[in-house]
């Protein structure tokens, strides 16, 4: 099954605020965040499901990508934010991938789990360094619990 893993696009700090949760898109990053999702469309129009962080700039980062993207559905999860444990998710991912039977799902993550789950998915890469908006395709076994890492997506290499 095919497993994008989506960092979100460059955000910002509420002015007056300091709290990592509530850290905005900024314009740029919502540019970044089209360019991507305009290239994940051509390549898999529809999806089975896109799980989501619940930090806002990912929720802001899953409303641009779902409306553009067909998908069954969208789900938040407490576990997919930036400290969280990669072995975990994959874990976690691959019961609800084949309790649904998924074929396609994209999940909307932060630095550094979303290159440690790449590295936990397949161990013969080193983590690679997400920019934001950058989508890792992998290859996905749940039932293994291993993948194949195919490519790293960056906005500027699809806008040019």
């Amino acid at each position: 099954m095919k497993l994008y893993i989506m960092r979100h696009g460059e955000a910002n700090y509420p002015q007056g605020s300091y709290s990592d949760r509530e850290r905005r898109l900024t314009t740029n990053g919502e540019r970044e965040v089209m360019t991507t999702t305009t290239w994940l469309i051509d390549k898999q129009p529809e999806v089975d499901c896109v799980y989501v962080s619940p930090y806002l700039r990912a929720q802001q980062t899953a409303s641009i990508l779902l409306s553009h993207l067909k998908t069954g559905q969208r789900q938040d999860c407490d576990d997919i934010t930036p400290d969280g444990h990669a072995a975990s998710v994959v874990s976690w991912l691959a019961a609800e991938i084949q309790e649904h039977n998924f074929n396609s799902v994209v999940l909307v993550s932060h630095m550094p789990l979303v290159s440690y789950l790449v590295h936990e998915l397949d161990t013969s890469v080193q983590p690679p360094i997400f920019p934001t908006a950058g989508i890792a395709v992998v290859d996905f076994s749940p039932e293994t619990l291993r993948g194949k890492f195919q490519q790293l997506l960056i906005a500027e290499r699809c806008a040019g």
